[in-house]
């Protein structure tokens, strides 16, 4: 008999960010969440995540959208992932 594999909430949110850090995004860590921003983006210029998203959703991310900022809910996770998108 073989134990079912669980993905933990690390191996969730860790897939998350490594994804964002490969597609150029800075990863920081909060008291009560993780923000996820853009390196690349100019000063004026919003820089939106699609792929980072498109894997989100996939993955069974809820996204909340505000202005300026995409927060991410997992059921798995404990930890809030914000996306800010800076102008």
């Amino acid at each position: 008999m073989e134990a079912a594999l669980q993905r933990t909430d690390w191996s969730v949110l860790s897939t998350l960010l490594r994804l964002a850090q490969r597609e150029g995004w800075r990863v920081e860590f909060d008291t009560h969440e993780v923000v996820v921003s853009s390196r690349r983006a100019a000063a004026g210029v919003i820089h939106l995540p699609s792929r980072l998203m498109r894997h989100a959703r996939a993955s069974g991310w809820h996204a909340a959208i505000t202005p300026g900022r995409i927060g991410l809910r997992h059921p798995a996770v404990r930890q809030a992932v914000t996306v800010r998108l800076e102008t």
